[in-house]
């Protein structure tokens, strides 16, 4: 959190109820607390390789999780645009946005 800017902005994409754009600081960590909270504390990123510039980071990210019966096992893409040394704002791009709402449906 102490890397995020206090207005940074989150987008996520799908049709899932945690799908949606998400503004400042508060609102991102309460995104990411809801994902915790929805798979019961098993969410975990395993970064696999990141490049960055001055403006832009990308991560290539497997998110892993389960919940109930289901499991996450997923490739994703999370672009974040930088700014004054802080992470401003963030994509994030699912392997399979079919297979991401449906495992937080």
């Amino acid at each position: 959190m102490a890397l995020l800017a206090d207005d940074v902005k989150a987008h996520v994409p799908g049709r899932s109820p945690v799908a949606g754009d998400y503004d400042g600081k508060e609102a991102v960590g309460g995104y990411v607390a809801r994902l915790a909270e929805l798979s019961g504390g098993t969410l975990r990123f395993q970064p696999h390789d990141v490049t960055a510039s001055e403006a832009h980071a990308v991560g290539l990210v497997k998110d892993l999780a389960e919940r109930g019966d289901k499991v996450l096992d997923m490739n994703n893409v999370h672009v974040w645009h930088v700014g004054a040394g802080r992470l401003s704002e963030i994509w994030v791009y699912p392997g399979d946005v079919y297979a991401w709402d449906d495992f937080w449906s």
